[in-house]
């Protein structure tokens, strides 16, 4: 074996190395002089994402060449291993101890922790809890409800009595209702106080939670995520530090509850950009600097992505959500059930969602890599861009007066909803793809549930991306389960040509994910369409043909048809619309149409609307 720490020859020092200049060159080339500005992608955030990233664009960073553990903490501060807890949440009604048994059976089965929801904590059985569990060498956090009911104090008498270090006591607090509902009561103000004076024993135990999943549960972006959390966060501060709590003990308590969304680049990038500004906010504050790496990031699995309809996909979607938290140095990871969306879930579900950590960790091996992403040219780039945008947009909620004002004012919730509204017209108009709701749907999935009665439930989250198309498809199946049948949709494809057959195929998928049996049928002429489709049972009939003529005869052959189903030209008619309706046309499909409307036209006439 010989010594190579002299040896300082690169590995394949015969190539130059590539310019941006060399690469646009190249890429200008290969795809035949079209303009590269052609593929940049703008994003929710107001990111102009590049095609192709290269070295210059991060020599100039302030964090290129940082380590794990320094200062702003952009790498994360795990300096061995890059190692997270596998938390699951379970729901503790009652007296809890249904939920602490099943806690029990699931730390014995690989998660690391639990997470109680606790909607009544006053009944919630303590003692039982410490019977069951080692809340020393567990982590275990209490998500708690408006009214606290004075649980931290609960908590810590039954520690003492059990003879329960509370020095070593694991896991955190959840009462964040200032991100809940935008300000703190007096009463509020006065749990928080009582929660920090408790907790303030216990280094591994963090009284103060901030959600950004409030934000992200309603469709806001990521740099929204990130500003409002930390405005939020500040806000908690300078109300406790005015109670006369020390800046020091606020910032030691301190956890950040975010979502791990499907954009995966962009949620790495999110956490780092997170602790990257929260280090900024801290310095500003003049504290110690290793404060803002006391800061803990508890992730879940987005439920603004979660489906009701084809839910194994949320399988994997769920699965890379965990990738990008974990990768990005995520504390400790919650993975939410597959079905939630629409039951209670069960042991499978359960069990499937607390193994995708595990998979993650014990055959991934992501928790070898510290920073994985470190040196990628586009995550460190997008890192310093949303980082840049979230605190542009901290610093204007601020100059509103900070969280509480900007929230009482609109500003928030308004921003939230433009971007909220923009995702749901991408999803409306497929240009955002949910995986088997708007695209490439399973034709063979049974519903075992009562749509109806899962619409009218206050638990069905309407706040999710997917709400609007399931709500449509929740009253095909009403249509099925009423007639017996599903309704049918046929696709009429008139002549040759290679469009037809594009907008074809966009309109049969289109109806497929709205539940309907679609089936195409090739034509050589309106007269044999019209003729083979005079007696059909179809309730929708889409005819696609890029040829005027055809169109304009087609739709006063068959309006007067016996079973007058809902005709629907598959083509933009642009300055042409008022004449093809004119023609006996109701509507029009094509890719960026607003599908809701269709929809909404064809389930009108399904239930017998005008």
């Amino acid at each position: 074996m010989t010594d190579d720490s002299n040896n300082t020859q690169k590995l394949f020092s015969e190539f130059t190395p590539a310019t941006a200049a060399d690469w646009e060159a190249r890429a200008s080339k290969d795809l035949r002089d079209t303009p590269l500005e052609q593929l940049t992608w703008h994003t929710y955030e107001n990111i102009d994402v590049k095609p192709y990233y290269t070295k210059e664009d991060i020599q100039q960073l302030p964090f290129t060449g940082q380590k794990p553990g320094d200062f702003p903490f952009v790498r994360g501060t795990q300096t061995d291993s890059n190692s997270w807890l596998n938390i699951q949440e379970i729901k503790a009604t009652g007296n809890g101890r249904a939920a602490i048994d099943k806690a029990t059976d699931a730390l014995a089965r690989g998660a690391d922790g639990i997470h109680f929801i606790i909607p009544q904590p006053e009944q919630f059985d303590l003692v039982y809890l410490l019977g069951q569990i080692d809340l020393n060498k567990t982590p275990v956090g209490y998500s708690l409800p408006e009214k606290l009911d004075h649980f931290p104090s609960r908590l810590y008498n039954k520690l003492t009595a059990n003879q329960v270090s509370p020095q070593n006591l694991r896991g955190f607090l959840n009462y964040d209702r200032m991100t809940a509902k935008g300000e703190l009561s007096r009463e509020e103000n006065k749990a928080i106080l009582e929660i920090l004076e408790q907790t303030k024993e216990s280094p591994a135990f963090f009284g103060i939670s901030v959600s950004g999943i409030n934000f992200s549960s309603i469709g806001a972006s990521a740099t929204q995520e990130i500003a409002f959390t930390l405005n939020a966060a500040v806000a908690y501060i300078t109300r406790l530090t005015n109670a006369g709590q020390s800046l020091e003990s606020v910032l030691q308590n301190m956890q950040f509850h975010m979502a791990a969304g499907s954009n995966y680049f962009f949620e790495i990038a999110k956490l780092r950009a997170l602790r990257l500004l929260w280090a900024t906010i801290v310095n500003a504050y003049q504290a110690d600097p290793k404060l803002a790496g006391a800061l803990r990031i508890h992730s879940t699995t987005s439920s603004w992505y979660q489906t009701t309809l084809d839910p194994y996909v949320n399988m994997l979607r769920v699965t890379t959500e965990a990738m990008s938290a974990v990768i990005a140095g995520a504390n400790s990871l919650t993975v939410s059930p597959f079905d939630s969306t629409f039951k209670e879930s069960d042991e499978f579900s359960e069990r499937i969602a607390r193994n995708v950590s595990i998979i993650l960790k014990e055959e991934a091996y992501l928790d070898k890599a510290i920073d994985p992403a470190a040196g990628s040219y586009y995550l460190e780039s997008l890192t310093n861009e949303l980082a840049t945008k979230a605190w542009e947009l901290f610093k204007a909620v601020e100059a509103k007066g900070g969280f509480e004002a900007a929230y009482e004012s609109g500003f928030i919730l308004g921003s939230i909803t433009e971007v909220s509204r923009r995702k749901f017209r991408d999803i409306a108009t497929g240009r955002m793809v949910l995986v088997g709701t708007n695209k490439y749907p399973n034709p063979t999935e049974t519903i075992n549930f009562d749509p109806e009665e899962l619409i009218q439930s206050h638990k069905f989250d309407t706040a999710r991306a997917a709400y609007p198309t399931e709500v449509m498809r929740m009253a095909t199946e009403l249509h099925l389960r009423k007639r017996q049948r599903r309704p049918k949709a046929i696709v009429a494809i008139i002549g040759n040509g290679e469009q037809r057959q594009v907008n074809a195929t966009f309109a049969k998928e289109f109806f497929s994910c709205a539940g309907f049996e679609t089936e195409l049928q090739n034509y050589s002429s309106v007269e044999e369409a019209s003729d083979k489709l005079e007696n059909t049972a179809a309730e929708v009939l889409v005819v696609s043909s890029s040829e005027a003529n055809y169109v304009k005869e087609f739709g006063p052959r068959i309006r007067n048809y016996h079973a007058k189903p809902t005709l629907i030209l598959a083509d933009d008619p642009q300055h042409m619309k008022d004449e093809m309706i004119a023609n006996g046309y109701d509507e029009f499909i094509f890719e960026d149409c607003d599908m809701r409307t269709i929809l909404d036209l064809v389930h009108r006439k399904l239930h017998g609307d005008k």
